[in-house]
């Protein structure tokens, strides 16, 4: 609902789970009905209410909307998600609207809607019935098309529960039909990522979830963020990767991690769907969601999706990292559309509640005053990170060589694991290598300088030697390196339209730390000095020569619009 261990290999791995390496060449050939040339901007009404819907609450939120001044900064859609269904009429199948929460039907609603200058859209399911257990279009998709069209409803969402055959072969059912009403109808895919759909949506719908259900947390979100990211070669005017709508506003994120959440989606030309409650948003919600320097990275008419341009996360971690989450995402999408929703929330807070989530391991200059060097050995067996508890771990139970490894929590003994738990089992005298229970590989500082930590066949080589003093530091052959946790930080860039770049710095960590963008990580051809705005404090920086670097905040981010001058 960084730094690489090896680039071919890397490369190879990210290619495999998102099953690029199949297609050598994607002709972006997105649905063609005039619509989604910028991604969407608007309302939906599930974050925040739920099935708790009305007509007087679409009204008094399309008035707020104008009356806000959101309509102002973009923001067009007001829609209706699930539960606004009851029946069918019989005989002619028509979808009957909810008579108590929409007494004066849907029409009646709809030309409210347009009358205050928005448009209006509806959610059904491409399956018998819709998550929440209405009637779903699977086998009625014309006469569904027909009566949309009939209200001039303008934007459609449709889910995924309820089916048990493709994706690929429902969707584009619906598409046809949508496309013989003559009406055009943006058609917003809501298939979960589950089937791939970045590989074969575009021709499709105008947006398509890549993603499970976002909920309002920063794992949520990051869990959703990493794996859209990959998919960025896929989005193009008139089609959209889409994490799920925005959850600013709604109360279990700061600000600053709200102000990241939005600046992501802006970047990644994600929809921009609100999902608060607009009639009661504070000033830090309404000056987030109304940037207008934001938004328009979000709906330049260039139309790329910006991408991660520099990271201190390996290729291979990232790509172990979103496997994680679709797996995630895989295991609950079996379930209701809220159980599944709540399951996985729990399963991903459950990484984030003692931290910053998986973290990747990394060999460091050793530090005994930093809390990231610090760990212990049981009698389990098991290697803990001393700050959080959080266990070292072979990620995805991947016994490939140059295999990540990272800290993830403790699930010894707990039924129902990934490779019974084996991959935080580790075999180890002190002063001699920690090999792995699962596959007999040890830990393997990447060419004996690191940074990068990985696991390796053992050779018996001074890099793969650990020794765990009494100051809580694990040391390798190397005495000066030592086993840490790292401080993630990402740079995303982006081209615009008038030839200028914006960037983001952010800051993944736990803690503030300074991030860094060299021009060549972003320009094709280097230029000697670009000017740098800051599109968060709206004021001119200065000209920078090589690079330009920021202090950014725990969870947060600085964006700037970078443009040559020379």
């Amino acid at each position: 609902r960084g730094t690489v261990v090896c680039a071919s290999n890397n490369t190879m791995k990210l290619a495999r789970f998102f099953l690029f390496s199949s297609l050598l060449y994607v002709s972006i050939t997105a649905l063609d009905n005039g619509l989604a040339r910028t991604p969407q901007m608007g309302f939906n009404t599930w974050n925040h209410f739920a099935c708790g819907i009305n007509e007087a609450l679409i009204r008094s939120t399309a008035d707020a909307i104008v009356s806000t001044g959101l309509a102002k900064a973009g923001y067009q859609y007001v829609n209706l998600d699930d539960c606004w269904q009851v029946a069918r009429e019989n005989g002619t199948g028509k979808i009957i609207a909810d008579p108590k929460a929409f007494p004066s039907g849907i029409p009646s609603l709809v030309s409210y809607v347009h009358s205050k200058g928005l448009k209006f859209g509806l959610y059904s399911d491409a399956g018998l019935h819709t998550c929440a257990g209405r009637p779903g279009s699977l086998g009625y998709e014309t006469v569904d098309a027909q009566t949309y069209a009939q209200w001039q409803v303008d934007y459609l969402k449709y889910d995924n529960c309820w089916a048990s055959t493709a994706p690929e072969t429902r969707y584009p059912v619906m598409r046809d039909a949508l496309n013989a009403t003559g009406r055009h109808i943006f058609f917003s895919m809501c298939e979960w990522g589950v089937d791939n759909p970045a590989t074969w949506a575009p021709k499709v719908g105008n947006s398509w979830r890549t993603t499970a259900d976002i909920s309002d947390s920063w794992g949520s979100m990051m869990s959703n963020l990493n794996i859209n990211s990959a998919l960025y070669q896929y989005a193009a005017p008139g089609g959209w990767n889409d994490p799920d709508m925005l959850e600013v506003g709604n109360g279990g994120m700061t600000t600053i991690e709200y102000t990241s959440h939005f600046s992501l989606w802006a970047i990644s030309k994600a929809p921009l769907i609100i999902g608060c409650d607009v009639t009661k948003m504070s000033n830090d919600t309404f000056n987030i969601l109304t940037n207008s320097e934001v938004i328009a990275v979000n709906q330049d008419p260039l139309g790329v999706q910006g991408k991660i341009v520099a990271s201190s996360e390996s290729d291979a971690f990232r790509a172990a990292k979103a496997e994680h989450y679709m797996r995630l995402a895989k295991l609950v999408s079996h379930l209701p559309r809220r159980v599944a929703s709540q399951k996985l929330h729990n399963m991903i807070m459950e990484e984030f509640v003692v931290g910053d989530g998986v973290a990747e391991i990394v060999a460091v200059t050793c530090n005994a005053n930093s809390p990231a060097q610090k760990w212990s050995y049981g009698s389990d067996k098991t290697i803990r990170h001393t700050a959080d508890g959080l266990c070292l771990d072979l990620l995805n139970c991947d016994t490939s060589s140059g295999a990540p490894l990272g800290t993830f929590p403790f699930h010894v003994g707990q039924p129902g694991q990934e490779c019974n738990s084996q991959n935080q089992v580790w075999n180890w005298s002190n002063g001699s290598t920690i090999t792995s229970s699962l596959d007999k590989m040890c830990v393997d500082v990447y060419n004996n300088v690191g940074p990068v930590v990985q696991s390796y066949a053992c050779n018996g080589g001074a890099n793969q030697k650990w020794s765990l003093g009494s100051d809580g530091l694990i040391r390798s052959g190397d005495p000066n390196l030592c086993l840490a946790t790292s401080s993630p930080s990402q740079v995303w860039a982006v081209p615009l339209s008038d030839g200028s770049y914006a960037v983001i710095l952010f800051n993944m960590a736990g803690a503030t730390q300074n991030v860094t963008v060299a021009w060549n990580q972003v320009f094709s051809s280097v230029p000697s000095s670009v000017s740098v705005r800051d599109l968060w404090e709206h004021k001119n920086l200065g000209q920078f020569s090589t690079g330009f670097s920021s202090e950014v905040p725990s969870h947060g981010v600085v964006m700037i619009k970078a443009t040559r001058v020379a």
